[in-house]
């Protein structure tokens, strides 16, 4: 859901070079916010000279009139690992593929929720799943229900940006969910005798708690495992480790937190969160 402006002094850039920054912008996005490939809302800006301002030392930086302001608005939550791993890699691929220099490659990312997002219609599509005065269930975060997108290209974008996180974190864990995206199993494992808990899983625990913006997805996903481990609550640890690493977190800092956590919890429960662990990274 990131919407993209661009701007730049008019006669930089020629029409092929703005089709390099429509292509590496989105690549950055897929790779370190974990955006849908089909997710492309993106408006290049063409301003005269005499409108366009810049400092040409400001932080040290040495910029020239190649600067380009790459604005991406998006759903908060994105860890501080995340957003400096899309500002490396703007840099060094458009440096290098349109070509311009690194420091004229200026981002600032705008943080939004859910109900600021209107994708046409008049809807706000993003919203949880409500019922309406017809008894009928409105549309959830549209842009992730398999109904729009076809199931075996929805699991191919997910298998592709799953092991792209997982190369640049290098974690070894397998078969994750999409980070942006959070795929309850509730609905699988109990759809058919407890719908209502289903609702109350997608909607208010996924679909609200887990999207505050007061904590980022990486420490709800920290605290969560936590929470597992020192309950004994063992059945439920390998989804979320799984979406511990969609998340941000390397199999390295789980290992950790369960080794910190045995001192608290006790070390046969963190002995048990090892055995998953270890079984869910294939190691």
């Amino acid at each position: 859901m990131p919407f993209i402006r661009v701007s730049y002094i008019e006669q930089q850039y020629e029409a092929e070079q703005l089709a390099v920054m429509r292509d590496t912008i989105m690549s950055a996005l897929i790779q370190h916010f974990n955006v849908p490939a089909d997710d492309l809302f993106q408006v290049f800006h063409a301003h005269k000279r005499e409108a366009f301002f810049y400092d040409n030392q400001y932080l040290g930086v040495k910029r020239s009139d190649g600067l380009v302001y790459i604005q991406i608005t998006c759903k908060s939550g994105r860890t501080i690992e995340q957003k400096k791993g899309l500002y490396g890699m703007l840099a060094r691929q458009l440096a290098a593929a349109v070509p311009m220099r690194e420091e004229d490659v200026f981002v600032v990312v705008v943080e939004t929720e859910f109900e600021d997002w209107s994708f046409g219609r008049g809807e706000a599509q993003m919203l949880p799943r409500a019922v309406t005065d017809e008894g009928q269930e409105s549309a959830v975060q549209q842009a992730a229900q398999p109904a729009k997108v076809s199931p075996s290209v929805r699991t191919a974008q997910v298998t592709e940006l799953a092991e792209t996180a997982q190369r640049e974190q290098g974690s070894q864990i397998g078969e994750p969910s999409p980070n942006r995206e959070i795929q309850s199993s509730a609905r699988e494992s109990y759809g058919d005798i407890a719908p209502a808990f289903v609702r109350y899983s997608e909607d208010v625990l996924f679909g609200d708690v887990w999207r505050r913006g007061q904590l980022s997805l990486r420490d709800r996903s920290l605290i969560t495992v936590a929470a597992l481990m020192a309950g004994g609550m063992i059945e439920q640890l390998p989804y979320h480790l799984r979406l511990a690493v969609d998340n941000g977190l390397t199999i390295e800092e789980l290992t950790e937190a369960i080794t910190h956590l045995a001192f608290y919890a006790g070390w046969p429960r963190a002995a048990s969160a090892l055995t998953v662990l270890k079984e869910a990274a294939g190691r």
